[in-house]
């Protein structure tokens, strides 16, 4: 997933008074108006927080950058685990006889 492509595949959607952000149908992060300040917007975090007060737009982009960065870290850790063509194909470098035989029936380099 590259930069240019990412901010096509985000959707904000609206859920009640709330906004969600979606990729696809995978669900990111909501932002959540506050309940004593007009205007000023929240995101739900673990363990039963709320982020800081912001304006919509600013809260909306610190959703996006969370959604970003759990986006790369997957894209990463999947690269990591899944082998490259050339370990895939092992016959790319196999010889049709092995050394050793070349070695020991005294053939020299």
């Amino acid at each position: 997933m590259t930069e240019r492509s990412l901010p096509r595949q985000l959707t904000w959607r609206r859920h009640g008074t709330a906004w969600r952000l979606f990729v696809g149908r995978r669900r990111f992060g909501d932002v959540v108006p506050d309940s004593k300040y007009p205007r000023m917007w929240r995101s739900p975090k673990s363990n039963r927080r709320m982020s800081d007060m912001a304006n919509l737009s600013w809260a909306k982009n610190a959703v996006v950058e969370e959604a970003i960065r759990e986006l790369e870290w997957e894209a990463r850790r999947r690269r990591a685990i899944t082998p490259s063509k050339s370990q895939q194909i092992a016959s790319v470098f196999e010889s049709r006889s092995s050394p050793m035989r070349f070695f020991a029936s005294g053939g020299s380099t």
